[in-house]
This record gives C-alpha cells, structure tokens and sequence, in this order.
C-alpha cells in the first residue's frame, strides 16, 4: 500500500524573492555563507529566493543586518491597482 503524503504547507511569500537573492549576490555572499551568519538553514534561503517559502521578521531583520542593508529592502513591490 501506497501512502500519499500531502505537501508541507509553507508560510507565504511575504517578500521579494529578487530582492533578496540581489542583495547576496550584491554582498558576494554563497547562500550558505548568508545562512550560516544568520543561523539558518541553506534550504530556508535558497526557497526563499525561488518565492517558495516566507521569512519570518526576525529573519528578515537579520538579513538586513548581515547584508547590510535596510529590511524594508526585501518588501514586496506593490503595483497600483
């Protein structure tokens, strides 16, 4: 008998995917660099560039601070309706 797993909900993208992976590349950091001065996990930043998994604030804070730039940095962009 088979089982059919379901997929593991993730946490909405609540940022700018480009954003993000343009300020490493912009810092010249490897995503397991940036994980590891974060302390998270190589997987969380590499979904998290593909716009597949959310950042928490926390994280968000601290990826400003490591890239040395403002959080509000990796904000979505909003189109006007």
């Amino acid at each position: 008998m088979t089982s059919t797993r379901r997929p593991r909900r993730k946490s909405p993208v609540d940022h700018d995917p480009r954003k993000l992976r343009e300020a490493r590349i912009r810092a010249g950091m490897q995503q397991q660099e940036l994980a590891a001065l974060i302390g998270i996990s190589p997987s969380v930043i590499s979904e998290a560039e593909r716009g597949t998994r959310g950042i928490t604030p926390k994280v968000r804070v601290r990826l400003g601070e490591v890239l040395a730039c403002d959080p509000i940095t990796f904000a979505p962009s909003r189109v006007a309706a």
